[in-house]
């Protein structure tokens, strides 16, 4: 609760967080309330510049690009987050074995996440999606995969340190197990620590949902995604701007909030150890 608080009185990373909050409220509740589908073609409004009737315009079909960016945004989003959670509890119980059981564990983890490392996620993404079946968004384990390494290294460090502590040594003495060990003292000192990667993790995920979308390995047809939406309106580039400038500014204020959140985090774990320090 405090680092929390420590966020929200950082004027940055608490309009970051007010930003990203606000765009995903906008995802879930315009569909409900907008008066068209992201489905619906009209072709007697094709190519219409926003107005009042439509804020966003329309596109080469007539359908209203307000209400697709909504519903392409509970995609790419729901993608981003999902994997990134995956990728966090994953790579967070990864780092704690390894760093705590040491040894050949430690090293077969560790190697194992070097080699995850040595391929790209969209690659990964795309492998995952053409062995599992392509259209039904089976690259987010792909993505999900790929951002285990991170995870893992970050918490093992983490641990190894905790490791080596006079509390950790104490608890020991008086017979303390391992999972007391971990339970009371490695889980909730390595949490910080995975929170400040994990927003790296969904933007970074979020970017290759992106691109994915863009090259056209997507959730499939004619369900929207932030990625094909800006490859529809990149085909337009010149004649209606707005069509692929709206998708894309949209991904890198989602992008940019991220990052700025973790940037807020990261310094209230610093300002919250140079308290301890003093």
């Amino acid at each position: 609760m405090r680092q929390i608080g420590a966020i929200l009185r950082n004027p940055v990373s608490a309009a970051a967080l007010a930003v990203l909050l606000a765009i995903i409220l906008f995802c879930v509740i315009y569909p409900f309330v907008s008066p068209y589908t992201y489905w619906e073609v009209n072709p007697g409004d094709r190519h219409q510049m926003p107005s009042a009737e439509h804020p966003f315009g329309t596109d080469y079909l007539g359908r209203d690009l307000l209400v697709r960016m909504a519903w392409g945004g509970r995609v790419t989003l729901s993608v981003a987050f999902l994997t990134g959670l995956i990728a966090a509890a994953a790579g967070t119980l990864a780092g704690i074995v390894s760093g705590f059981a040491g040894g050949f564990a430690d090293s077969v983890i560790m190697r194992v996440m070097d080699a995850i490392s040595s391929v790209p996620s969209l690659l990964l993404a795309i492998v995952f999606d053409y062995l599992l079946g392509m259209g039904h968004g089976n690259f987010l384990f792909g993505i999900a995969i790929a951002g285990i390494p991170p995870f893992a290294r970050i918490v093992r460090a983490a641990v190894l340190e905790i490791g080596t502590s006079s509390y950790v040594a104490a608890s020991r003495a008086l017979g303390a197990g391992p999972v007391h060990i971990i339970k009371e003292h490695v889980i909730h000192n390595v949490m910080p620590l995975a929170a400040v990667q994990a927003t790296t993790s969904v933007a970074d995920a979020l970017t290759t949902c992106t691109v994915l979308g863009y090259i056209g390995v997507s959730i499939g047809a004619p369900r929207p995604e932030w990625g094909l939406l800006f490859d529809l309106g990149r085909k337009q580039l010149r004649s209606m701007p707005h069509l692929s400038l709206i998708p894309a500014l949209t991904i890198t204020v989602c992008i940019v909030c991220l990052y700025l959140l973790g940037n807020g985090i990261r310094d209230s774990l610093s300002a919250e150890g140079d308290r301890h320090e003093r």
